[in-house]
């Protein structure tokens, strides 16, 4: 009965058998192949996915450059947050950087959860504070650490992003060309 999602949520607060039964039942299971979309730009991101395999990259399409947000890695909660909240279409992208398996829950089956059992719904506002927490962190990173500092803490935080991610789309989550990325190992390995 998913035990990788309840485990997650059991960071997060206690889950109860009939709690977590209840979600499972409105749970669907979706499989994507590297490159496929799970939220395009433009359209509303109607679902929030659990990632039980593979990397997602959440990306914004500027003036002809895509930028990378975030990468979404196993265990972790992904989907365009702002269109998903806001019912707004998505100014971001979601696309699977290799195969991925998700489990994807329904707005309307989510916030029916919370109604039926608030615990569910502190435990879903814990994680969205801690999303909200990294991601100010990322932000103070992209704008107070140099290109070699950001390297270095993805080396010591994420290092299967290294192994299983393309340097194109680290380069762009580090906020630095593909060339500047490729410059940097070089200097990092050398010495």
């Amino acid at each position: 009965m998913y035990p990788d999602l309840q485990q997650t949520l059991s960071k997060f607060g206690k889950v109860s058998d009939e709690e977590m039964l209840a979600v499972a039942n409105k749970l669907q299971v979706l499989n994507l192949k590297k490159n496929e979309h799970f939220v395009k730009e433009g359209e509303i991101a109607n679902y929030v996915a659990f990632v039980r395999s593979g990397y997602l990259r959440i990306y914004f399409n500027h003036e002809g450059e895509e930028s990378t947000r975030d990468i979404s890695s196993i265990n972790s909660f992904v989907t365009a947050f702002a269109s998903f909240i806001s019912k707004t279409p998505s100014f971001e992208v979601v696309r699977a950087i290799t195969k991925c398996e998700l489990l994807i829950i329904h707005r309307n089956d989510l916030n029916g959860l919370y109604k039926q059992f608030p615990a569910l719904g502190s435990i879903g506002r814990r994680i969205m504070e801690e999303m909200f927490v990294r991601m100010q962190k990322r932000m103070y990173s992209l704008l107070t650490l140099n290109a070699e500092a950001r390297y270095r803490n993805l080396m010591k935080e994420k290092p299967d992003f290294l192994q299983n991610i393309p340097l194109q789309f680290i380069a762009s989550y580090l906020g630095i060309t593909s060339q500047s990325l490729s410059r940097l190992r070089r200097t990092i390995f050398d010495n």
